[in-house]
């Protein structure tokens, strides 16, 4: 890698983060669950891996390996905790962290207790370091139906807005479009709630995911073939997500780049645009990072930044920063213009003196 990370992620989901894997067996301890990983901290974080990566199982319940042992204040807290340090560790200025209330009450706790629960451990890892800020995206699980959307909104616009900095739509995107919740979304504008929305990764379930990079280089002509399907699917989703349910950023928007007017329209209304390449190569949605067009974006002045996703299971940053390096030889110049892109779309404001990046 010949260029440092950015140090500001905004799509970033917490109970699918690497720093999770630094208390995992804390977690299940708490939870009173057998630890079901096994040997050095290597070996377990890719046997962890494999589990997500594992087909045969919705995105749902390979998340229930996470979310499961996260029901509770304390392992909320931990876990908060744990996501904090272990990111200013990394060095990491300013974090949005994607959390769904819904995926963390089997144990008795109410969508604001979990944000309550999560708020306490990001303050004591900022009191150890007080350079990063962390902020929660209260995001809704789309498999709800409208009536529960607009109650989740309605309790994220009462959680602490210091901390929840914004709104977002997550999960299943091919079975829930986003129109599904544009009355929910209408509400979050006017209890003047910033929004992120997942649109435009995925609309369909037969992309050849979870084989290992070999396979999938293999595979590319029919990944190109899959994607060219879907394009006008995805493109459609993005539109949804900006113009009905008014994100303020979009997640993903793998085919962006083809849509000159959609560009121009996210350019001139500075539409923050979270790019997750290293996710979307790893899922098989994409052949290459190539065919995300990144610098076509960049030099079209579209607020693009590079994030990634659910580096617990996913490439993290140093590996997402090589792939985009190998594929475009960014310059460092570029590179500085996704971390300002990524400073300028943030939601939070707590902290405005961070050095070295730009307000």
């Amino acid at each position: 890698m010949k260029h440092s990370i950015p140090r500001v992620l905004l799509h970033d989901h917490l109970d699918g983060s690497y720093p999770l894997m630094t208390v995992l067996p804390e977690l299940f301890r708490i939870s009173k669950k057998p630890y079901p990983f096994k040997g050095t901290f290597a070996e377990q974080c890719e046997q962890v891996k494999t589990l997500f990566n594992n087909v045969q199982l919705d995105i749902v319940e390979r998340f229930s390996n996470t979310t499961g042992v996260m029901q509770s204040r304390e392992t909320l807290a931990l876990a908060g905790e744990a996501y904090t340090r272990t990111r200013a560790e990394q060095g990491f200025l300013y974090c949005e962290a994607t959390i769904a209330p819904q995926y963390h009450m089997f144990g008795g706790m109410k969508e604001k207790e979990v944000i309550g629960a999560l708020i306490e451990g990001i303050k004591r890892a900022e009191s150890e370091f007080p350079q990063i800020e962390v902020n929660l995206l209260f995001t809704i699980g789309r498999e709800v139906d409208l009536a529960r959307s607009e109650e989740l909104i309605r309790l994220a616009s009462e959680c602490d807005r210091n901390y929840v900095v914004g709104v977002g739509l997550v999960c299943d995107e091919a079975g829930h479009p986003p129109e599904k919740h544009m009355v929910a979304f209408r509400l979050a504008k006017k209890l003047g709630l910033k929004i992120s929305i997942h649109a435009g990764e995925w609309v369909a379930t037969d992309y050849p995911a979870g084989s290992n990079s070999s396979e999938r280089a293999g595979l590319a002509s029919r990944i190109r073939q899959l994607a060219e399907r879907d394009k006008p699917s995805l493109l459609r989703n993005i539109r949804t997500a900006i113009f009905n349910l008014g994100a303020d950023r979009v997640g993903h928007a793998i085919p962006l780049a083809y849509d000159n007017d959609l560009v121009k329209y996210v350019v001139e209304n500075r539409i923050g645009i979270e790019l997750c390449p290293g996710s979307n190569y790893s899922s098989g949605l994409i052949p290459n990072t190539g065919y995300l067009k990144i610098r076509d974006l960049l030099q079209s002045h579209v607020l693009c930044s590079l994030n990634p996703d659910d580096d617990l299971f996913l490439p993290q940053m140093p590996e997402v920063i090589d792939m985009v390096e190998a594929e475009y030889s960014f310059s460092g110049r570029e590179f500085i213009n996704f971390e300002h892109n990524a400073w300028m779309t943030r939601f939070g404001r707590r902290k405005h003196d961070h050095p070295a990046i730009w307000d």
